[in-house]
């Protein structure tokens, strides 16, 4: 790695897809393959090991990770349980975290997140769209653990909250960076994503 910290990434693939009604949202196709291996193959070709949260299908998510976790508690928790699990057992000192339901992040947008990492290794990074904080794509170094550990037992179920607590140093962007397009409901994905996806996996 050319980078003076040691970066592990998360993809977060954990949730119930229930505005998919139900459908794995990392499972969706995109140019022709599920999400969760275009997206781990951009992880892969930025830090040291990939991980995926999931809590189902893990047959299919274990091929495109170095490992994967999942949540211990039922019912899907959300995805602050899901990073908590990852930051418990990555090897780097930093982590990449970024979504499954945004499959045009891409590799310039992500290395200027990591580059802010390096000039700030031990506050977390994360990305903000003009006045949005986006607190599922950032950067996070794994000193922070026990002080997450800590916020999750008092009860913060809110990674934007948790990441505003942490006074997170943020890359801003604009607003309508098409790499941001978030793709959660079945619209979504057929108006903006179908052009891409010749065949959607079911």
């Amino acid at each position: 790695m050319p980078y003076p910290i040691n970066l592990s990434a998360l993809l977060l693939a954990g949730g119930q897809g229930s505005r998919l009604g139900g459908i794995d949202k990392g499972l969706m196709a995109y140019h022709g393959e599920p999400v969760a291996a275009h997206l781990s193959r951009l992880l892969a070709s930025l830090s040291n090991e990939v991980l995926i949260s999931c809590n189902r299908n893990a047959d299919q998510y274990q091929q495109w990770a170095d490992r994967l976790v999942s949540d211990p508690q039922p019912d899907y928790p959300g995805p602050l349980l899901g990073i908590l699990s990852a930051l418990r057992v990555a090897r780097g000192s930093h982590l990449l975290v970024v979504p499954c339901d945004m499959p045009r992040l891409d590799a310039p947008l992500l290395r200027a997140l990591v580059a802010l990492a390096c000039e700030h290794p031990e506050r977390p990074i994360a990305l903000q769209s003009a006045e949005q904080l986006q607190p599922l794509i950032c950067i996070l170094p794994r000193s922070l653990l026990n002080t997450l550990e800590q916020a999750w037992q008092a009860g913060q179920r809110s990674p934007y909250r948790w990441l505003i607590e942490q006074q997170a140093v943020t890359l801003t962007i604009a607003a309508d960076d098409p790499r941001l397009l978030n793709a959660n409901t079945r619209s979504q994905w057929h108006t903006h994503l179908k052009r891409h996806s010749p065949q959607q996996r079911r």
